[in-house]
């Protein structure tokens, strides 16, 4: 489903092709998950040109995990993905608990690609290190 609305991007990590000499590129789905992965792993002020670009879940590190914390975590990614990632529509997140105890969390996004009206799912598992 090549859709011009997404584009094409690098990979992420960017990978190299020795064979054809040229950087591994990505696009429809893949391009919006490798999208939000960056965005998901980058902390607020960590780019120098754009501080505003990341979502900021280390601030919840030591936090305890409370009903509140949960709620707090889930509307920081409703609003990061809103801000800053144009080609979707964010239908639904939830937050799994199942595996705190060995350091993470895991994130499911249900979301709709604009322009195509394809619903998607993504898991982004967010580890407290």
């Amino acid at each position: 489903m090549e859709n011009d609305f997404i584009g094409k991007g690098w990979g992420f990590p960017p990978q190299f092709n020795i064979e054809t000499n040229d950087i591994n590129m990505v696009s429809d789905k893949q391009e919006i998950e490798e999208s939000l992965t960056i965005l998901f792993s980058t902390s607020l002020n960590e780019r120098i040109f754009h501080p505003t670009f990341g979502c900021d879940l280390k601030e919840f590190q030591f936090t305890s995990l409370s009903h509140a914390t949960i709620l707090k975590i889930k509307n920081l990614i409703e609003y990061t993905v809103r801000q800053f990632e144009p080609r979707i529509e964010l239908n639904s997140v939830d937050i799994n608990l199942d595996s705190i105890y060995d350091g993470k969390i895991i994130i499911n996004l249900s979301y709709t690609i604009k322009n195509s009206f394809v619903v998607e799912n993504m898991v982004y598992s967010y580890y407290f290190e």
